[in-house]
């Protein structure tokens, strides 16, 4: 056996089962499908990197969670430096006005959109402590932020997305108004 198998075994067996979860998360930050690609080979290849520094034991998860935040930052702040003209006219197509017809169900496509539609920082807490299920600490170790920073971030985050949705909801009838609450 060569001096990297075991290395190379154990990062597939403790780092590999994350990626999807690393790939959904990826995606929802940064809502597009091939920059979030991009996102998730670069955690891996710095995951690999680094792997002989990672400690035995501890959350993996947690750990590639940490460093997917760290390289949804740095390609951020590189996208922000060179936009592309292509990827502004796609954002004004995709945020034209457009009523789309009441459907009879709530849609998952619509809450993502609600989610989507929130600001990153509030949207980055929702994932990590609502989706993933981390913990308010753990998600402030992977944000790099305080624990009340998260906290106060999960609040409006999470009031964020009943004010976007309550719309939708009372038109479903899941959610009655205040009128209807008072006897009308």
């Amino acid at each position: 056996m060569t001096e990297g198998a075991p290395a190379a075994h154990r990062f597939e067996t403790e780092a590999m089962p994350h990626l999807n979860d690393i790939f959904r998360t990826a995606t929802r930050v940064l809502g597009e499908r091939g920059r979030a690609e991009d996102v998730v080979q670069e955690v891996y290849l710095q995951a690999w990197k680094s792997f002989d520094r990672f400690e035995a034991g501890t959350n993996c998860r947690a750990w590639l969670f940490k460093i997917l935040f760290h390289c949804v930052n740095h390609h951020r702040r590189k996208w922000f430096r060179f936009p592309l003209l292509k990827e502004n006219e796609e954002f004004l197509e995709a945020n034209l006005a457009y009523s789309p017809p009441v459907s009879e169900h709530l849609t998952d496509q619509e809450i993502l959109a609600a989610l989507e539609n929130i600001p990153g920082d509030f949207r980055s807490v929702v994932l990590l402590v609502d989706v993933e299920e981390f913990a308010y600490k753990e998600a402030a170790d992977i944000l790099q932020v305080p624990i009340g920073t998260v906290m106060s971030r999960l609040s409006r985050g999470r009031r964020l997305l009943r004010e976007q949705l309550a719309g939708v909801a009372r038109s479903y009838g899941i959610v009655r108004t205040a009128q209807e609450g008072q006897g009308a």
